[in-house]
């Protein structure tokens, strides 16, 4: 039994197999047009052919098997190049199922280059164990692996965050003497930056000329953008600097994106410099470099500089999408312009953008914080009638707002309606709950609610426990207030200072001055670092106790 003949029954992609084969039955028109071929054709450039119309449909391929099993077998670079064809349709699964095991029951032979093929259809579809197999399969049959067939299982490997291996796998090619090129350099780079390994991909970039070969842009692509969102920006800037003098390695859009986002990310000044110096290359910015710069200047509340890139796309001919037109609707809610994100949201469906969640939550919110609740509430509907499913974030800015204010019963309603058929809450939803009963004095409601939340394997935090006993100082309840401070550590919690704070100011206000002395000790011993609220409590607690005097 062949590693294939032993695919087909662990598997889990015979919905893949179904996919393809459906969407490849010819109309007799299109058939016609495959089975016209005249047998002379037969005898001259078959791949051509394939090509061709396989390009022109991705259907024919099928017939074209069809067609390769009824006439006098072509060689096995024919099947490989249909094989490569169906490979690049993703259809991964059809051509180890049905090509190779049809290949193989008329007779032809595979070579290595078929080998190559199918151990990336493993690969892509997970099973690495299948592709090292048919490894396995190609050295018994004599082929000597080429760096194609090497570099196909140290991606595999890499997809699969098996990066010392993919090392070893590496290693044991340079040794077979067979040299790695940029693109197998470049695979294991990948792979050594998206496991955080970013120090072993520089090494393995300084070493590219040992083989022959050159980092070209996609090397330092990968490890500037690594540097970058690892907050590295200084020895990314280095790499960048090395980048402009290597004539093999000539920057792009995406590496100024990643530096751009770096800068953003970094807090530092030199985001749009880097912009304008990319323009001035002669490099033209996309979708993804105007998004990062303009949620940056949003987030800044630069809402002019903001406005100007959005402009700026225009110009450009750069279609803004729903994350752009989010960034821009964020910052208007955040600047006090409900209005205008309002028009802009308008605006955007005029396009042709259908808002998506992120879009709704944005003006959700920007609603709630105007105290428009009433529109809050029909932007929440409308949202549900266009077919989007709100979010935990849409529910927790709703019942925020409501809460807020005094609009106990619509929130009561809103959460019952969450609980039923929408996102299961989180513990942002609770304690918003939670936070909504005591700021509208219903303290019995609201411990009602946290003693349920063990029931729904909801687990209380912090914020949660101080909620509650500031509730309970509200109420007078002081004896419930110590005796639910005194439950935190046994139910796994530490108490923070946001706890020890809502303490220390309740005891204070009931002049219980020595107990809260002895709870800042506590504080101190137990490793929470008091605050500047702390010591504003503490000097408040002082004066009152000064003016009593």
């Amino acid at each position: 039994m062949t590693p294939i003949d032993s695919f087909y029954p662990v598997t889990s992609h015979r919905t893949e197999l179904g996919r393809c084969r459906s969407v490849c039955e010819l109309n007799k028109e299109e058939s016609a047009l495959v089975d016209n071929v005249r047998r002379e054709e037969w005898e001259e450039n078959i791949p051509e052919k394939i090509s061709l119309h396989c390009r022109i449909k991705r259907d024919y391929s099928w017939r074209w098997l069809e067609i390769l099993l009824e006439r006098p077998l072509p060689s096995t670079r024919t099947f490989n190049h249909l094989l490569s064809l169906v490979s690049k349709m993703k259809c991964y699964s059809d051509v180890i199922m049905l090509f190779y095991k049809r290949m193989n029951l008329v007779g032809v032979k595979p070579d290595i280059y078929t080998f190559s093929i199918l151990i990336n259809c493993c690969c892509q579809l997970g099973q690495l164990n299948y592709g090292f197999c048919l490894f396995g399969e190609m050295l018994k049959r004599g082929y000597h692996p080429d760096k194609v067939t090497f570099t196909t299982l140290i991606k595999g490997l890499c997809i699969r965050d098996e990066i010392e291996t993919a090392f070893d796998m590496f290693a044991k090619m340079a040794h077979t003497g067979i040299q790695p090129d940029a693109f197998t350099c470049n695979t294991l780079i990948h792979g050594f930056c998206r496991t955080g390994k970013v120090g072993l991909a520089i090494q393995l970039k300084s070493k590219m000329s040992e083989w022959n070969c050159r980092p070209n842009v996609v090397s330092y692509v990968v490890i500037i953008d690594t540097l970058c969102k690892g907050g590295l920006l200084d020895e990314a800037l280095v790499l960048f600097s090395e980048m402009l003098d290597h004539s093999n390695a000539v920057p792009n859009v995406v590496v100024y994106t990643s530096l751009i986002n770096g800068f953003c990310n970094s807090g530092r000044l030199k985001a749009r410099k880097c912009f304008d110096e990319m323009m001035d290359r002669g490099i033209s910015p996309d979708t993804v470099t105007f998004n990062i710069l303009i949620d940056s200047h949003c987030k800044d509340g630069m809402m002019e500089d903001a406005w100007g890139l959005f402009q700026l796309m225009d110009k450009l001919n750069i279609q803004p999408d729903q994350i752009t037109y989010n960034s821009m609707m964020d910052g208007l809610c955040l600047t006090g312009h409900l209005e205008e994100a309002v028009e802009l949201s308008d605006s955007m469906v005029d396009r042709g953008l259908a808002p998506n969640e992120f879009n709704y939550n944005v003006l959700i919110d920007g609603y709630c914080k105007n105290r428009k609740m009433d529109e809050a509430m029909q932007l929440f509907k409308k949202m549900k009638r266009n077919g989007l499913q709100p979010t935990t974030v849409t529910y927790n800015t709703l019942l925020g707002g409501l809460y807020c204010y005094g609009r106990v019963r619509a929130a009561n309603n809103l959460f019952g309606e969450m609980q039923a058929f929408g996102p299961s809450p989180d513990t942002v939803a609770y304690g918003t709950v939670l936070n909504g009963y005591c700021k509208n004095g219903k303290v019995e409601e609201a411990v009602e609610l946290f003693e349920s939340m063990e029931n729904a394997g909801m687990i209380a935090n912090a914020y949660m426990y101080s909620i509650l006993i500031h509730s309970f100082f509200r109420a007078g309840k002081l004896g419930d207030a110590r005796k639910l401070f005194n439950e935190i550590p046994n139910k796994g919690v530490a108490p923070d200072v946001v706890v020890y704070n809502t303490m220390i100011n309740g005891l204070f206000h009931n002049v219980m001055s020595l107990e809260a002395e002895k709870l800042i000790i506590e504080m101190e011993e137990k490793g929470c670092l008091p605050n500047a609220r702390t010591c504003d409590i503490i000097i408040q607690a002082f004066l009152i106790a000064k003016e009593t005097d």
